[in-house]
């Protein structure tokens, strides 16, 4: 009687003693994996798995860690109750997709890098990570990789010719300001990419890329803009970076007129120093050739961008730039300038068909010729803010709204404007 009285009023202690050994264990699983010990994660998380079926998180970690040990179909089951709860979640869609492929399940591999592919708001060098990736599997297949986006839609621009906010003096002269001009226009784009893998799992591959871009007023046509550009380039990814040397070749039309044809080398570097911490660093020589001669510049540039992963879901980046653009002949005094500028964005898929992303910049830029109708020299110092919103429609079809407002400070009065847009229209992936 007496003992069966001490283990009752010993049996909650012992439970709970129970419960604190299962939640030291998940947390040392956790320790171990974000120490990268995936072996060690792995053991733990395979004993206590059954117990925590519902915890995203949790499934999350034990997938990658059974996937970093080669035990694909736990990781494959894992990754698919974390998408099961949480159908925004990209990361673990890239997981899945990865794990298609050890599994030798390649189509399904394709249709999940594809579908991540699709998203709007995933950032330039996370795409350029799966179109290698959709490049390996595609060479298995004995094919390359081929994929296209199409986006149209209807722009309203309050101020299409850039009319200044305010009277200014030019030649000793009061001059009315340049009243502002708004029209809608016909807003499309399209590009097209082919990448083919030509090494192993970490090594080269060969990519073009083609965009168009077109924009039609009703009224302003003397706006109307169409662009062409084609940019081959060889890709080399190791484990920590991803290497690019593109070659771009691009024309541009105002009123189906050639304006300029441009040359560009872009040698670019994406380093991971972590799995959430990117930088990204970019160099550009570009030769700018106009129908007006004496608009001919050379243009260099240096651009340095950090990216955080905030979650499976989100991101921040922030970027800096170091622009200097000089004149090949002529004496236009509005070719040679020096300009700096800082932009920062971020990104959110905050429901399975709801993202958004947000963009901010500020710049500065210096001419060096001097003007005497303006009996000074030109700066101008920039603002834009963009808030870009999409609604997947189809899993590669989604409905797009942007507005966007500029405003641009200028110690010469004619060139202070500010403008704003709105866009409505929708996306197709191929």
């Amino acid at each position: 009687m007496r003992l069966a009285l001490i283990f009752t009023l010993l049996l909650p202690f012992y439970l709970m003693a129970q419960d604190a050994n299962k939640l030291s264990e998940y947390d040392q699983g956790i320790a171990y994996y974000q120490e990268n010990d995936f072996q060690k994660s792995y053991a733990i998380f395979s004993k206590i798995y059954l117990e925590n079926l519902s915890d995203i998180n949790f499934n999350f970690y034990f997938g990658r860690s059974a996937y970093e040990t080669g035990h694909y179909g736990m990781a494959l089951a894992a990754f698919e109750r974390v998408e099961m709860q949480d159908g925004a979640n990209l990361r673990n869609k890239l997981e899945m997709a990865r794990t298609y492929y050890m599994l030798k399940m390649f189509e399904d591999s394709e249709n999940a890098f594809r579908e991540v592919l699709a998203n709007p708001n995933i950032p330039e060098n996370i795409r350029t990570n799966i179109e290698l990736a959709l490049s390996r599997v595609s060479k298995v297949q004995q094919t390359s990789f081929t994929y296209a986006r199409a986006m149209m839609g209807v722009l309203y621009d309050s101020n299409v010719n850039y009319g200044s906010i305010g009277d200014y003096k030019y030649g000793g002269s009061d001059l009315a300001k340049i009243d502002e001009r708004a029209d809608i226009a016909l807003e499309a784009y399209a590009n097209a990419v082919n990448i083919y893998d030509i090494g192993d799992k970490n090594g080269f591959a060969i990519k073009n890329s083609l965009n168009f871009y077109l924009k039609e007023y009703l009224k302003e046509k003397d706006f109307n803009t169409m662009y062409l550009a084609y940019t081959p380039s060889l890709l080399y990814k190791e484990t920590k970076y991803t290497a690019e040397l593109a070659l771009q070749i691009d024309t541009l039309l105002l009123n189906h007129k050639r304006y300029f044809q441009t040359l560009a080398l872009i040698p670019t570097l994406h380093y991971n120093h972590s799995t959430t911490l990117n930088s990204l660093v970019a160099l550009k020589y570009q030769m700018k050739k106009f129908t007006q001669s004496s608009l001919d510049a050379n243009r260099y540039e240096v651009s340095y961008g950090l990216q955080k992963i905030l979650s499976p879901r989100s991101y921040v980046q922030g970027n800096i730039y170091f622009i200097n653009e000089s004149k090949l002949g002529g004496d236009d005094i509005y070719v040679d300038f020096t300009e700096y500028k800082t932009n920062i964005s971020y990104a959110n898929q905050f429901f399975p068909d709801y993202g958004a992303d947000f963009f901010a910049q500020l710049r500065y830029r210096g001419y060096s010729d001097y003007s005497k109708g303006f009996n000074s020299t030109r700066k101008d110092i920039g603002g834009l803010l963009n808030a870009n919103f999409t609604m997947t429609l189809l899993p590669t079809l989604q409905a797009n709204l942007r507005t966007s407002y500029e405003y641009v400070n200028s110690n010469q009065g004619r060139f202070t404007y500010a403008k704003y847009t709105i866009f409505a229209g929708i996306t197709k992936t191929f």
